[in-house]
């Protein structure tokens, strides 16, 4: 009987604490679409279409997304490791965005490097 209820308050603590965790993570949304993780994560120095914004660029010039070389060649490998270990004033993203989410990301910002060469 006692190995009974030892073994329902183990049940019923780690159930508590698996709904403790789940509503904890649940305080701060992570965005999951590219975009909204752009904006999230990315924006505030890069800006809204990857030209940086004026505060930052006074900072530092290479939040312009298009000056920078790795964009310009499409260096996808480059690009990556930025994102995930960050550089200089950059922080890194690899505990907050999976691979994935970094590969949409490189995606995401090659295609704004692409939409930019449209522009006239």
């Amino acid at each position: 009987m006692r190995r009974r209820q030892a073994a329902r308050i183990v049940l019923a603590a780690a159930l508590a604490a698996a709904l403790a965790a789940a509503l904890l993570d649940g305080c701060q949304p992570h965005p999951r679409a590219t975009p909204e993780q752009y904006q999230v994560y990315c924006a505030r120095c890069h800006g809204r279409e990857g030209r940086g914004e004026p505060k930052a660029l006074a900072q530092n010039p290479a939040a312009d997304l298009f000056s920078s070389p790795m964009i310009q060649r499409g260096d996808r490998a480059a690009i990556r490791r930025r994102i995930a270990d960050g550089y200089g004033p950059m922080p890194g993203y690899s505990r907050r965005l999976s691979p994935p989410e970094i590969e949409r990301m490189i995606d995401f910002v090659l295609q704004l490097r692409t939409l930019r060469a449209r522009e006239p």
